[in-house]
């Protein structure tokens, strides 16, 4: 998950702004939504875990159901992760996702719904556009490293007992 947004950075950071630069936008946004994806995914596992070992009854939230949801019927669906990390730091009583951060994650899942669009060259429907790489890069650093500490702040620091 780190490594993914690591090579964002690098990406963003070699970025010059000139012509031959293009080619990196598909990969940089891929990785990006990578990072983002597995962070949000590891978040609402553990964030699952937290529930469960507040009201171990509800099958909701069962190691195996939790995971079947996750490849399932979530999948690659930003969208649906992020409505899933939602219900569970509601149910936690913890902090919603900032609207700033929601709205850049919410562009990423628009503009990639089946969460293979940046793979591979011709899937995505406009051809051209201009773009601010460095606000891009900016707002995307922002969103991961925001969902990476959620659990740090839902725990204080100690993270998530699995035993």
């Amino acid at each position: 998950m780190t490594g993914y947004a690591d090579a964002a950075r690098r990406l963003q950071n070699s970025y010059d702004g000139q012509p031959w630069d293009d080619v990196m936008l598909l990969p940089f946004m891929f990785v990006w939504r990578q990072a983002i994806e597995l962070a949000l995914k590891k978040n609402i596992k553990n964030l699952a875990e937290m529930r469960r070992q507040n009201d171990a009854t509800d099958p909701e939230l069962a190691r195996e159901v939790v995971a079947d949801r996750l490849r399932l019927k979530i999948g690659h669906d930003l969208k649906k992760l992020i409505s899933e990390q939602q219900i569970h730091n509601t149910a936690l009583g913890l902090q919603e996702i900032p609207e700033d951060v929601l709205e850049t994650l919410e562009l990423l899942a628009a503009m990639d719904r089946s969460g293979t669009g940046f793979r591979y060259a011709g899937v995505l429907k406009q051809e051209s556009i201009d773009i601010d790489f460095s606000s891009i890069g900016a707002a995307l650093d922002k969103a991961f490293r925001l969902l990476e500490v959620v659990i740090d702040a839902a725990t204080y620091g100690e993270g998530v007992d699995w035993s």
